[in-house]
């Protein structure tokens, strides 16, 4: 007799192989599973975070606050955590670095040299070593440089005589509001009373000039209505398009203002009048031609309320020509005075609980077509922090 050899079937074999996989797959993700928490809660797999809450500027002095999310929140961990921060503006920088609490709170303050539009660059380092991705908040700059003497006026005149136009003139001081300045169109009620954003101008010899154009009954003020940023920023500038005017003569440009950012263009002496900012301001020479000088971002700063600061860049654009019509001059003075009239400082008021402001001020025309005259700005709306 032949003795026969048992072949085990394909289907089995196929069974058994499949058990064999199976059970080695979950050995390799219980394995896996297991070794998960080693790596869990370290900063490399959940980075650290930092949020810059509030900068204050009082003076040449800045306050810088904020809060840290940690991977874990230990005693430990935070006693190795710092948060490492730099002011930089025009092309120079400051550093400094702040603890956390035991709410992950931190706060830290500086004497600055800086002046202007300013960031803060904020990282957190746990152990020295980076966490996270660097955050970065941009404000307006110290109001009173540390020197006290820029732009030749003394601390005491800043603002009537030559402070620098970038730090807002005079003692001004407060918390500088950074966002958009969102304008309510110019309106008059049967009664008279005019709310919302407008202009008027005064003549040479400081009585109100009359615009036919005006959609008012009471032609000396002329309705602005908001442009397509809605108001003015005190984030970035808003210069003119290009072309800047509707037509051209000789090779000059003239004709009706096409800028529409911060107001819609208005008809002042039959002809569209519009509003620019811009990183050169340019206005009109007293002998005829253009004049042009560096300005700085408008700083407008709340004091309980109290609004000041500058707006050396708001410029008018009309026929062909600018007119530089902020506070103060670009060069950070107030222009003088014609027959009583001249540039006066930006003021205005702030509620904090409705946002809703009020700024005013007004500013002397030197050269062109109104030289003597003085712009009167009339700005309402409700302010939208960036």
């Amino acid at each position: 007799m032949s003795r026969s050899r048992r072949v085990t079937p394909p289907k089995a074999l196929a069974s058994a192989l499949s058990l064999t996989l199976i059970l080695a797959l979950l050995g390799v993700l219980a394995l896996t599973s297991f070794a998960a928490p080693a790596g869990a809660g370290t900063t490399k797999e959940a980075p650290a975070k930092v949020v810059v809450s509030q900068v204050k500027v009082n003076g040449d002095e800045v306050t810088i606050s904020g809060r840290v999310s940690l991977p874990v929140d230990t005693a430990a961990l935070r006693q190795r955590t710092r948060v490492a921060l730099t002011l930089t503006g025009a092309g120079k920088s400051e550093r400094l670095n702040a603890k956390i609490d035991s709410k992950r709170r931190f706060k830290a303050t500086k004497t600055t040299q800086l002046t202007g539009q300013l960031t803060v660059l904020a990282l957190v380092k746990i152990g020295g070593q980076q966490s996270g991705p660097q955050v970065r908040k941009r404000f307006a700059g110290p109001v009173v440089a540390s020197t006290g003497t820029s732009g030749g006026g003394s601390a005491g005149n800043r603002g009537t005589t030559g402070g620098s136009a970038g730090t807002g003139g005079g003692g001004a001081t407060g918390t500088p509001l950074v966002g958009l300045f969102k304008l309510d169109p110019g309106q008059q009620a049967v009664s008279g009373k005019i709310t919302g954003t407008y202009f008027r101008m005064l003549g040479g010899s400081g009585s109100p000039v009359l615009n036919q154009n005006s959609p008012f009954f009471d032609k000396t003020n002329t309705p602005l209505r908001p442009g397509t940023d809605g108001g003015l920023s005190t984030v970035v500038y808003q210069p003119a398009p290009t072309p800047a005017f509707a037509g051209t003569n000789q090779g000059l440009p003239t004709g009706d203002a096409l800028a529409n950012r911060v107001v819609q263009p208005q008809k002042f002496f039959d002809v569209d009048f519009s509003i620019v900012t811009d990183s050169i301001g340019r206005g009109t020479a007293l002998g005829g031609g253009l004049t042009e000088a560096p300005t700085p971002l408008p700083v407008i700063l709340n004091d309980n309320g109290n609004l000041s600061g500058q707006v050396s860049d708001w410029t008018a654009a009309w026929n062909g020509l600018y007119f530089t019509q902020g506070s103060p001059k670009p060069d950070g003075s107030l222009g003088g005075t014609w027959n009583g009239s001249g540039t006066t400082p930006l003021t205005g008021s702030y509620d904090a609980a409705t946002r809703h402001f009020r700024l005013s001020w007004q500013s002397l025309i030197q050269g062109g077509a109104f030289d003597g005259f003085t712009g009167q700005w009339f700005l309402e709306g409700t302010f939208v922090p960036a």
